[in-house]
C-alpha cells in the first residue's frame, strides 16, 4: 500500500443563481481543487471565490476545462477540432491562471472535464493538441486523467506530468472508460462502502467494472466529484480509512 495519496474534486461549478456541491464542506479535506472555468459550470465570480478558498485551506488548484456545453453541464461529446481542442483549454485555463496570480498561487494541474475528457482520449491527435497546450502554458503542470491509456502514452511521451487517477463515485467499464453520469448530483455515496473501495485500490491496484471483473489502474490521486450529493460525507469517511491505514494525504507535488 502506498503511504502517500493526493485528493482531488471538482469544485467552483456553481453559476449565477444556480448552485453545484457544496464547495466550503469539501475543500478541507483535499488536496487538489480542479476549478470549473465557465464553460461547463462555473462565472468568474464562483472562481474568484473558489481560489481563496482553496488558498485559505493550502489546497492546490488546476483548471477543470469543458466543452462549450453549460446547458448539459459539460457532459454531452461534442465533434471538435485540434485548433479547437487547443484554444478551449488555453482560454479557460488562462482564466483561472489570472485568478490564481492575483492570489499569488500557481497553477498545479489541468484536468479536463466530462465530455471533454472522452473526446480527448479517442482522438490521438486531439490528445497531442491539449498536450501541446499544457506545455505551453508551463511544462511542470499536471495533467490528471485515467490510467493507463493510449492518451496517458502520448501525453507522456511529448513530457507531459501525467497523473492517474482512481474514481471513487463513477463506474468503470472492462475497458476501463469512465461512465459518464448526466446526472452526478442526483447519485449518492456510501460513505463506509466507499472508503473501503480507496483502501482495497491501494491494496491490490484494482477496481471492479460494470460487470463484475476487475481491471489493474494506476493512481497517485483520488478523485471524489465536488456535485456528488453526499461527497463531504464520503470524504471524511475516506480520510479516516487512509489515516488508521497509515497513509498520508497530501498534495500531488510531494508524489509525482
Amino acid at each position: 500500500m502506498p503511504k502517500k495519496i493526493d485528493i482531488n474534486c471538482d469544485m467552483g461549478e456553481s453559476f449565477g443563481n444556480f448552485k453545484v456541491g457544496n464547495d466550503e464542506a469539501v475543500m478541507p479535506y483535499i488536496t487538489s481543487a480542479n476549478v470549473g472555468c465557465g464553460f461547463h459550470g462555473g462565472d468568474p465570480v464562483t472562481m474568484g471565490r473558489t481560489v481563496a478558498l482553496a488558498k485559505q485551506n493550502g489546497v492546490g488548484v488546476g483548471s477543470h476545462p469543458a466543452l462549450p456545453d453549460l446547458m448539459g453541464f459539460g457532459r454531452r461529446e461534442m465533434k471538435i477540432t485540434t485548433e479547437e481542442a487547443r484554444a478551449y483549454l488555453l482560454y479557460q485555463t488562462g482564466a483561472l491562471k489570472a485568478f490564481l496570480e492575483t492570489q499569488g498561487m500557481k497553477l498545479q494541474h489541468v484536468k479536463p472535464h466530462g465530455a471533454f475528457y472522452t473526446v480527448l482520449m479517442k482522438n490521438e491527435d486531439l490528445t497531442r493538441s491539449a498536450a501541446g497546450a499544457i506545455l505551453d502554458l508551463d511544462k511542470n503542470l499536471y495533467w490528471f486523467m485515467p490510467v493507463p491509456n493510449k492518451s496517458a502514452e502520448v501525453a507522456s511521451s511529448l513530457g507531459v506530468k501525467v497523473v492517474g487517477e482512481m474514481y471513487v463515485d463513477m463506474d468503470y467499464s472492462p475497458d476501463g472508460s469512465l461512465v459518464v453520469r448526466r446526472e452526478q448530483f442526483a447519485h449518492q455515496l456510501d460513505p463506509m462502502s466507499t472508503a473501503e473501495k480507496v483502501i482495497r485500490f491501494l491494496d491490490t491496484g484494482k477496481v471492479r467494472t460494470t460487470e463484475g471483473t476487475e481491471i489493474e489502474i494506476e493512481a497517485k490521486s483520488i478523485c471524489v466529484h465536488g456535485d456528488t450529493r453526499n461527497a463531504a460525507d464520503s470524504l471524511r469517511a475516506i480520510r479516516g480509512e487512509l489515516k488508521e491505514h497509515g497513509v498520508e494525504v497530501t498534495s500531488i507535488k510531494n508524489i509525482a
